[in-house]
């Protein structure tokens, strides 16, 4: 039995959820394992008897079959518990799926990542920012995560396809169905360079049920969650509530006071969360997470070239090359931009690996 089909017979046994899976990956570290050791369990005080014996009666194979013929006939790629791929962040929350299927760049699971959510039916302001502030994020090489939902889960993805960062779309839903089919076109972009992922079974439909499950792999992925625009009670402040329970940061931004579908991101504010209006706000935030996450201590946080590829970027970089330390005052007259402009600039190149900040506002290439 592989580790993928181990799997799958620990997922169709009753009587075993998410976090009973980690209690045995814990004491075992791989389903394969698990597996194989299943009449230890009950003594090892990993699960009750009577789900011991449930595994063994073996009726788990049927679904479990099933389950992996689908997968195979549709020739759908997988990463598992136990594999390197496998995003370390998501390992350590207490319900973590035994494996996710993926289309696109799996690299992508070992970015830095910041999760992005709101309302379906949104305004155009909380669209616009969702769009500006993902791709504040995706310039700085944070992948943004969101759930492929329309309104703000869209312009999010969008906003983060066209920088360094990129998207992770994580699905309520099988890998093989693409909902809503109006982000078909979003489908094709982010596959073709950003990463789809799903821990539900190929052609399982898009049922309320499914959501919440879903939106713990999106906080579980992620450093820290904005809540672009969400109501009160909305499935936005679940998420919320869910990467608080992970140990993540909660942002949210702020709206016009008399609409209702801010009245959520207004409550997460008043009960502690981080306002922000731009990226930028996030990445200062998140600025030692990132220098300490796992994706960066693995030495893959931003694979960038010599020079970046932003504009912005390798105009700082072209006044900065040749120099031992910069100004940050001579780098505004240099470039002719404004203070915020150039500060955002260098936060961003700082978060990369570009430059390094010295004492007294000074700034350097680093080596």
């Amino acid at each position: 039995m592989d580790e993928f089909s181990a799997s799958l017979a620990l997922r169709h046994t009753r009587g075993l959820g998410p976090r009973t899976w980690k209690r045995l990956l814990t004491a075992y570290g791989s389903a394969k394992a698990a597996a194989a050791d299943f009449r230890s369990w009950a003594a090892r005080e990993l699960v009750p008897l009577k789900v011991q014996s449930e595994f063994g009666v073996g009726q788990w194979q049927e679904k479990a079959g099933l389950e992996a013929k689908a997968a195979l006939d549709l020739g759908l790629q997988i990463v598992c518990f136990p594999d390197r791929d496998y995003p370390e962040l998501l390992r350590q929350i207490p319900d973590p799926p035994l494996f996710l299927y993926y289309q696109g760049e799996l690299g992508l699971l070992g970015r830095p990542c910041v999760a992005m959510v709101g309302s379906r039916q949104c305004s155009r302001y909380g669209l616009q920012m969702a769009e500006s502030i993902a791709s504040d994020l995706s310039r700085a090489g944070v992948c943004v995560v969101s759930g492929f939902a329309f309104g703000i889960d869209r312009a999010a993805h969008l906003g983060a396809l066209g920088e360094v960062g990129s998207t992770i779309a994580v699905l309520g839903t099988g890998i093989d169905l693409v909902y809503p089919a109006a982000n078909t076109d979003l489908w094709r972009r982010i596959a073709a360079s950003g990463l789809i992922v799903s821990e539900f079974a190929p052609g399982t439909r898009p049922e309320g049920v499914n959501f919440p499950h879903r939106n713990r792999i999106v906080s579980g992925l992620s450093l820290g969650v904005l809540v672009v625009e969400g109501a009160l009670g909305s499935g936005s402040l679940i998420t919320a509530e869910l990467a608080l329970a992970q140990n993540r940061e909660v942002f949210a931004l702020p709206g016009p006071a008399t609409m209702k579908t801010f009245q959520g991101c207004h409550q997460l504010i008043r009960q502690g969360a981080c306002l922000v209006q731009s990226g930028e706000d996030i990445l200062r935030e998140l600025q030692v997470r990132l220098a300490f996450s796992p994706a960066a201590q693995r030495d893959s946080f931003v694979a960038h070239p010599v020079e970046p590829d932003d504009p912005d970027q390798h105009i700082l970089f072209q006044h900065l090359r040749g120099q031992d330390q910069v100004h940050i005052d001579a780098l505004i007259r240099l470039s002719g931009w404004t203070a915020d402009k150039v500060s955002s600039t260098l936060l961003f190149m700082e978060l990369q690996g570009l430059v390094k900040q010295l004492p007294g506002m000074y700034y350097a290439l680093e080596p």
